[in-house]
């Protein structure tokens, strides 16, 4: 007996802990917090205060410093040392802007204002002299409903005298040093403050003050002095307290009711330190502990808390210093490790893995949905399973592969899941499974080598049609099961119309009964006709314009107006079955995200989509596009494919890698407006910022304009998308999408007007804001440029009216250089004949010299051959002397051979010397002396008279031996007899001067300068006479110039002449 009560007893407490387990299973007020920390710029951890301002910046306060956030970036505000236009000190407590868009900062180091258009901040300290009275520690500020500022602090409470900009102190003999915490107006305008010694009402209309403290013996007031925060709402005071937990007062009679931390009870409020309390814009109470933030439900007077843990939306931290709630509604929270904010939302119900709760999914990463008839909700996972969830009773059932359990899964790793009556059909990457919730029992089918059979192991996708039968796609075909014992393959008939691909990723069933196959690996979408056998395959096609937009289909639907709707892996493709061209929508339309796991069509014939960035509902009335994420409530921003799914009731369901979404489209609030954009900060060259937004000016060398804006809209302000134009530039507008910003270069001078629009995550387009700007004109556009661009105007006027007589001067002078140019060409002309006949002239003599050695050599040779024919003897002497003539014109011959060859190596510049150390003294006397002979048999005299006995100079020994044999050679040939050579050696300065001097005929002046041009120097009745063609002279000079020296020339005709070589020393 005592063993079946036992038994008894633990299934009641098995039962209690079924059915009184807090699900993680379903959860109506889902909240994702999404956290910002000095990883994202924030100055400094400590979040002491956040606010925003009229111009939809979000201001937060540390203790280092006052960070400015557009939702993109933060820009810091601190102390800087000797700078008065920076705050008083780094540690902010408390902000607040009045409506002369001044923002008010309280810091422990004095109250501060800037002006939020200029960006100009005014100090306000206390002087040395009011120190004892005052104090520079500001803990809370208040502009009331009449545009009063209400200062706190330490010491006193203070209001603002605008008109004389100083601040007269209230009520002191009550708030004197009682260490002001907090302040707040309620419906009649009383001025509630909370010190650490009690809670004060000021009546600001006739200076009445009333006092409530805590009293130990009265249960009806205050739960202690020492009050951290009040707020006002709804006519009662919400009091925080340092230890003594929750106060809520009733300003009708006063009384009060205080909510504790209990620590039995997790309802309760989780601690009874109270920071801060806010409620928000749906009415929902919210209090910062400094263990977690608690949300209040008023009508059950419980407490929810949410606490920092593993999950990657949980709060930051669970010590909380302040609450705030923006314009749209989002909720931000300051800690002691940074902000998290997040969106309150009931429209979405969550379900997750939870690894401290079995009553959770036993898998996050969702994939395969399906709701029976009986409202009962079957889950897959990615590798954990199957989920039963039943939604009435809370409760979720986990079934798993077991290989020691026949009664169980093929496999943990689902894909699909379809239903009908009591089967529940399960795919799996290892076999179909069919789950009979009648009998509680699992049935497998698996591939084999029976042709009755599925075709393939990896089952992808399910789907029943309206005949009740089965369609499985698998990774090896597509076949069909009558959920009896018969399966049928389809794979030879999508082979015979030339479909290859055999991955299925989709199967859907249209209102006409055409069959739908969503293909994998480029495969398209393929439309079947079961009645007619007709098959046809849709692909993308880049040069169609309505075609499939990606070949990878993940998912099908239909409309209501019996479009079909198919989501691939680029895209969303809407197809009209009469004109069978495709519509495409990607992210430029408005979708979250181009990559599309499931499509579901609402009730209202809206396009529900899962991405792999959020969910996108399409709103074919309004042509437009509302965008979905984490922060809206969703379980994920990222999906799965096979995970989706539409109930009875029109619930849709999608699974992502971090839980499942159940939603009611009906029931989701749409907001249907969005915030205008804001411009941020306009920069132009050299990054210079324009504190003014608005009708700007920029100068001609400052003509760059970089602008960036952002929509004041914190829920999901990274999905916000832009698109702006600058008229007097653009024709068109630029579709930027989460780009926040503008960049032009070179603007001409002139009036630009920039527009820019934004588009919330809802689709929605702002207003179009705009900015004027004015390009200023160049210099050379100024009015000083016009009255110089008028004075040259009127001097081209007046040339004008002259250019007759200054045409006729250019005229006569062009006339003038034509004619000289005439004559120039005339003598260049005459010049270009006598080379031509000089030429000829050389090459005339040049042949002579070689004709007369060559007839010489011939003559002898021809007399030698006829004395030798005809045997006559010929004597020694004879024959020397025939010899001796051959021998001379043969040297003769080679001489001139080899002054052609020098000459032309010279012009061609691949003559070389060979400079040696060589007495030129001992080279002139040898080589004349070597002469004499010559000279004497022409009866001529060869004086060498050197004037130096010995110098050494660097030259090539052969070459100089040339240049004297030539000169001496040409005087003795231009020398009659009985004249006269001279040669002479001596120095000058650092140059050797060899001369050689004749009383030969002489050089009319006329020929100096062309006796050295070997085509030039031979026009010359004399020389001709003597013979001779030039070149000795040509070669002379060139080789003397080679050694650095020069030649020269002193005659007249009929008076001899002298040549004079300089050479240098070294």
């Amino acid at each position: 007996m005592n063993k079946i009560i036992k038994k008894v007893v633990i299934f009641i407490v098995i039962l209690i802990g079924v059915f009184c387990n807090d699900s993680y299973a379903k959860d109506n007020y889902n909240i994702n917090f999404k956290s910002i920390t000095i990883d994202d710029g924030l100055s400094q951890s400590l979040a002491e205060y956040i606010y925003q301002d009229s111009f939809g910046y979000i201001w937060i306060g540390t203790n280092d410093g006052l960070n400015r956030y557009n939702g993109n970036e933060f820009k810091v505000y601190k102390n800087i040392k000797n700078d008065i236009n920076s705050i008083s000190n780094n540690m902010i407590s408390s902000l607040v802007e009045d409506e002369d868009k001044n923002l008010w900062i309280g810091t422990d180091g004095g109250l501060n204002k800037m002006n939020l258009i200029t960006g100009d901040i005014t100090r306000y300290l206390v002087s040395d002299d009011d120190k004892v009275r005052s104090n520079t520690v500001v803990d809370e500020l208040l502009i009331d409903s009449k545009g009063r500022l209400w200062v706190c602090t330490i010491n006193g409470l203070n209001l603002y005298d605008s008109k004389n900009d100083t601040f007269v102190k209230v009520a002191s003999e009550y708030l004197e040093n009682k260490g002001l915490q907090a302040i707040d107006e309620d419906y009649e305008g009383n001025i509630w403050v909370s010190t650490r010694e009690g809670l004060y009402k000021y009546n600001p209309s006739n200076n009445e003050i009333e006092e409530f403290l805590h009293d130990k013996n009265n249960p009806n007031t205050i739960s202690e002095n020492n009050i951290f925060s009040v707020y006002y709402s709804e006519k009662k005071l919400w009091i925080g307290t340092k230890t003594g937990g929750l106060n809520v007062m009733n300003l009708d009679d006063y009384s009060v009711k205080v909510y504790t931390h209990d620590p039995n009870n997790s309802k309760s409020i989780p601690s009874n330190f109270i920071r801060d309390i806010i409620r928000d814009k749906d009415g929902t109470m919210w209090l910062a502990t400094d263990q977690g933030l608690a949300r209040f439900d008023e009508e059950n007077e419980i407490f929810y808390t949410y606490k920092n843990n593993t999950d990657k939306y949980s709060i930051c931290d669970d010590n909380i210093i302040n609450l705030y709630q923006d314009n749209l509604g989002v909720i931000w929270v300051g800690t002691f490790n940074g902000i998290s904010k997040f969106s309150s939302n009931k429209d979405f119900n969550v379900y997750r893995n939870d690894p401290t709760n079995n009553n959770s999914l036993s898998n996050s990463s969702v994939c395969g949905i399906y709701e029976d008839d009986e409202g009962i909700v079957w889950v897959g996972t990615f590798n954990s399973g199957i989920n039963r969830i039943d939604k009435k009773n809370d409760i979720i059932t986990r079934y798993y592969s077991d290989i020691n359990n026949n009664n169980s899964l093929s496999s943990n790793r689902i894909k699909d899941i379809t239903g009908i009556g009591n089967e529940v059909w399960i795919a799996t990457d290892n076999g179909l499974n069919k789950y009979d919730k009648s009998t509680d029992k699992f049935s497998v089918y698996k591939k084999s080598d029976d042709k009755n059979s599925i075709v393939n192991n990896e089952i992808r996708a399910l789907h029943i049609d309206k005949e009740g039968i089965l369609w499985i796609g698998t990774r090896g075909g597509i076949s069909t099961f009558d959920r009896k014992n018969e399966f049928v393959s389809y794979n030879d008939i999508l082979e015979e119309n030339g479909i290859y691909e055999k991955t299925i990723s989709s199967i859907y069933e249209d209102s006409d009964g055409i069959m739908w196959f969503g293909l994998g690996n480029e495969g398209g979408v393929v439309k079947y006709n079961k009645k007619t056998g007709e098959v046809k395959n849709y692909l993308a096609n880049d040069e169609a314009v309505n075609s499939l937009s990606f070949n990878n289909v993940r998912s099908i639907a239909e409309d209501g107006k019996g479009n079909i709707w198919i989501g691939t892996q680029n895209g969303l493709n809407k197809l009209n079955k009469e004109t069978e061209e495709f519509t495409v929508y990607t992210y430029s339309e408005g979708l979250s995200n181009d990559f599309i796991y499931g499509v579901v069509v609402d009730n209202n014939d809206n396009i529900w989509v899962s991405t792999n960035y959020g969910i996108s509902m399409y709103d074919q009335e309004n042509d437009k596009f509302i965008r979905y994420y984490e922060s809206d409530g969703l379980a994920s921003n990222e999906y799965n494919g096979f995970s989706y799914h539409k109930n009875k009731e029109g619930n849709i369901y999608f699974g992502g890698v971090n839980g499942l979404t159940e939603f009611n489209p009906v029931d989701i609030q749409l907001k249907m407006n969005t915030s205008n954009v804001i411009v941020d900060s306009i920069k132009t060259s050299g990054g210079t910022e324009i504190k003014v937004h608005d009708n700007i000016v920029l100068d001609y060398d400052s003509r760059e304009l970089y602008i960036k804006f952002f929509i004041p809209e914190y829920k999901n302000i990274n999905q916000m998308q832009y698109a702006y134009k600058l008229e007097g530039i653009d024709s068109e507008w630029t579709f930027a999408g989460n780009e926040n910003y503008a960049r032009y270069a070179n603007l001409a001078p002139g009036k630009y007007k920039m527009l820019v629009a934004g588009r919330n995550y809802n689709g929605v387009w702002s207003d179009v804001s705009e900015v004027n700007i004015k390009v200023k004109n160049s210099i050379w556009r100024s009015p000083i440029a016009y009255i110089i661009y008028i004075i040259i105007i009127a001097s081209i006027i007046y040339i004008y009216y002259n250019q007759v007589k200054i045409l006729d001067a250019l005229v006569i002078q062009r006339t003038q250089e034509l004619n000289n140019k005439l004559i120039e060409n005339k003598k260049l002309y005459k010049r270009l004949i006598e080379l031509e006949k000089y030429k000829n002239n050389y090459f005339v003599n040049l042949s002579h010299e070689l004709r007369t050695p060559l007839n010489v050599i011939l003559s002898i040779e021809q007399l030698i051959s006829s004395l030798n024919k005809s045997k006559t003897p010929i004597s020694n002497e004879k024959m020397q002397t025939y010899m001796n003539t051959l021998k001379g014109n043969s040297k003769r011959l080679l001489n001139l051979i080899n002054n052609i060859i020098d000459t032309s190596k010279i012009d061609s510049g691949f003559y070389r010397i060979d400079k040696a150390k060589v007495n030129i003294v001992e080279l002139v006397e040898d080589t004349a002396l070597s002469m004499a002979e010559l000279a004497q048999v022409k009866g001529i005299e060869l004086i060498v008279d050197p004037e130096i006995e010995e110098l050494f100079i660097n030259c090539d020994k052969l070459d100089i031996e040339r240049c004297i044999i030539n000169l001496i050679g040409n005087a003795i040939k231009f020398t009659d007899a009985g004249g006269t050579i001279s040669v002479s050696v001596n120095k000058l300065n650092e140059k050797v001067k060899i001369g050689v001097k004749d009383t030969g005929v002489g050089i009319d002046k006329k020929y100096h300068d062309s006796i050295f041009d070997r085509f030039g120097q031979v026009y010359n009745g004399e020389s001709e006479g003597f013979g001779g063609s030039g070149l000795g002279l040509t070669l002379t000079k060139n080789l003397i110039t080679l050694h650095g020296g020069e030649i020269s020339v002193i005659s007249e005709k009929g008076e001899g002449s002298e040549f004079i070589i300089m050479l240098p020393i070294q």
